[in-house]
């Protein structure tokens, strides 16, 4: 059953079924460069000034202003500009203004693939995942650390749908401790880098939404300290 096909569903699966679309739009937007078919998807994500989760986290209300106006002052198609802002932010060629990966942040040295890559490489191995470019790409690229979220809340969803709540408490507790051994440790440091480096309104919301999304989202898991991770004042 399609995420969007789901219908009178119960709390606990509305909640899974809006972090699945939640987390599914922002690790497309921070792995794959800018094409039109991925803008548009966050412009529809964003239309009407809702977000997949509903949610008063100011982060999230700031990313949807910065992002509601990059689409009224340039539509869903433009793509030039946020090519160089994603190039200039994650890819490159020259430093990186907010490199995307976990170990450059956490590792003693700032270096790619150390041991926080095996670390979330493991995790991945757990629920039946791969990096799609095994040892040639860091594990631990923010992009694919949200896909993960995704991934576990779609399985999430279908313990739920199956009537295994043992299961869905297994897969609550997974997206608890990844969020708190991983993500909410390092996310917060890129993001912040992408708001203080980014050209574009648009990589600034995303950055934003991202932050208010893990905040919501673990808030809901019961994550411990999640202010952390807000990027407003």
């Amino acid at each position: 059953m399609a995420l969007t096909e789901t219908a009178e569903l119960d709390v606990g699966e509305v909640t899974l079924a809006c972090h699945a679309v939640a987390f599914g739009i922002l690790s497309r937007v921070f792995y794959e460069a800018p094409h039109p078919e991925l803008i548009r998807d966050l412009a529809e994500g964003v239309a009407g000034g809702e977000w997949a989760i509903p949610s008063r986290e100011p982060d999230v209300h700031r990313g949807m202003e910065l992002l509601q106006g990059h689409f009224d002052d340039h539509g869903a198609d433009e793509i030039s500009g946020l090519s160089t802002d994603f190039h200039r932010l994650f890819i490159g060629p020259g430093r990186l203004l907010a490199p995307p990966w976990e170990s450059v942040y956490l590792s003693p040295d700032h270096l790619l693939f150390e041991a926080q890559t095996r670390a979330v490489r493991t995790w991945y191995g757990r629920f039946g995942l791969e990096a799609p470019n095994l040892r040639q790409e860091p594990d631990d690229h923010l992009g694919l650390e949200l896909a993960f979220m995704l991934h576990l809340s779609v399985l999430g969803l279908h313990a739920v749908e199956a009537g295994d709540p043992g299961r869905a408490r297994e897969l609550r507790s997974a997206q608890r401790t990844f969020l708190t051994d991983h993500l909410l440790r390092w996310a917060p440091l890129c993001l912040s880098r992408v708001v203080e480096h980014a050209d574009t309104d648009f990589y600034r919301g995303v950055a934003y939404l991202a932050a208010g999304t893990m905040h919501e989202a673990g808030a809901v898991l019961g994550v411990e300290g999640t202010d952390k991770v807000r990027l407003t004042a």
